[in-house]
């Protein structure tokens, strides 16, 4: 029989083992002494047993702004099934019980970092934003003078540092608040192994304007030593020129920068000579609806009669069918003439705000029927900046 819930600390060995191979295969298997220990505030354990562990993840819950507020989001981490286990359906099993969890504690939305996009598209979830990788080196970047100074910071100046972060990514949806264990934990420090970060901070008149977290390594095949940003925050252009500038200074040590950016960065602008950067637009997250309660608390006053929606979602039966929207709320029916279609993928990047819904009707799996429908749908879902600048 098929069960979920946590993983106990008798199992979180096997947890570990097939993680590694899921995810590091390549560093070889891990010894029957390796740490166990997986403690920590921002993140529990779940698993599906069957006879004995068949798959795990890490469940996160971290406030973001969404939509005009700050809400609970989830995430969906280090999700992992033994070769032995996988294509039985037990990952499945996994998500559909962790979207049915956080549903039940009110959170409305889970957002992971893919390691397929076609598998969790495959289960209701859909990219929630692109990204810009640049790649150039540090002459490149353009020349300025600061009007302030760097200092260098660590994990006790968090709350400078989130302070910055929240206005750098002032109305961006899926921007992340983060806690102070967050920033101690993941943000600044090297989490997933390797060198541990440098933290550079840009003051004017003794306030911090930006920030910079990066690594420098030389592990790649060309030898080249490569810096590498991980978070990159700035409350103004004068302050994004400053740290740019910052970058620059390291010409005489590395070879190479390599920074992600939002699709609204204007690097190739700055730059002096962009013929020679490496841009590359890829996708980002994914997020998806573990219900309809988000969408209820959006302003449908601009119905004159119920909204139909026919919705289809691979993974929750609560969310697939028919159902009929309108100030009152959202309830189910049995309406055969839905005034619109949608996955629930694309209903979660209308909510977030990755698409308006003409957008959406064109690259997306929307389908709405009726003039009415599209003119109230361009109320409630204009288009909105989104980036989720952490990786969990």
């Amino acid at each position: 029989m098929t069960e979920y819930g946590p993983i106990e600390p008798a199992t979180r060995g096997e947890y570990h083992r097939f993680t590694r191979y899921g995810f590091a295969a390549e560093e070889g298997p891990l010894g029957g002494d390796a740490e166990t220990d997986f403690s920590s505030p921002l993140f529990d354990l779940r698993g599906v047993y069957d006879g004995g562990l068949r798959a795990g993840c890490k469940r996160y819950a971290f406030e973001a702004y969404v939509r005009d507020d700050t809400r609970t989001v989830g995430g969906l981490g280090a999700l992992a099934t033994p070769p032995e286990y996988r294509g039985q359906g037990y990952a499945r099993t996994l998500c559909r019980a962790v979207c049915r969890e956080y549903s039940a504690e009110g959170v409305g939305l889970v957002a992971l970092w893919p390691f397929s996009t076609p598998f969790y598209r495959g289960l209701g979830w859909a990219t929630a934003h692109d990204r810009y990788r640049f790649d150039l080196t540090p002459e490149l970047l353009p020349a300025h003078e600061p009007g302030g100074q760097y200092r260098r910071l660590d994990a006790d100046d968090w709350e400078q540092l989130g302070a910055v972060a929240a206005l750098s990514r002032d109305g961006v949806t899926l921007s992340m608040r983060r806690s102070e264990a967050w920033w101690r934990e993941r943000t600044l420090t090297s989490w997933t192994g390797g060198a541990e970060p440098f933290v550079y901070g840009y003051e004017r008149d003794g306030d911090l304007a930006g920030y910079l977290v990066y690594t420098v390594d030389d592990s790649d095949d060309s030898s080249e030593r490569t810096l590498s940003v991980s978070a990159f925050a700035h409350v103004d252009r004068e302050a994004n020129r400053s740290l740019l500038a910052f970058l620059r200074r390291h010409g005489a040590q590395i070879d190479r920068v390599v920074l992600e950016r939002p699709t609204t960065s204007r690097l190739l602008d700055l730059v002096e000579n962009p013929d020679t950067v490496t841009c590359e637009r890829a996708p980002g997250p994914m997020a998806r609806l573990t219900g309809f309660d988000p969408l209820e608390t959006l302003d449908w006053s601009g119905l004159d009669r119920p909204l139909t929606v026919a919705v289809t979602d691979p993974l929750c039966a609560a969310t697939d069918g028919v159902f009929a929207v309108s100030g009152d709320g959202i309830e189910r029916r049995d309406d055969t003439d839905p005034d619109l279609t949608t996955d629930i993928g694309t209903l979660t990047q209308l909510y977030l705000g990755r698409y308006d819904p003409t957008t959406a009707e064109a690259v997306a799996g929307l389908d709405v029927r009726t003039d009415a429908a599209r003119s109230t749908l361009a109320d409630v879902f204009p288009e909105r900046p989104v980036y989720l600048g952490a990786f969990f």
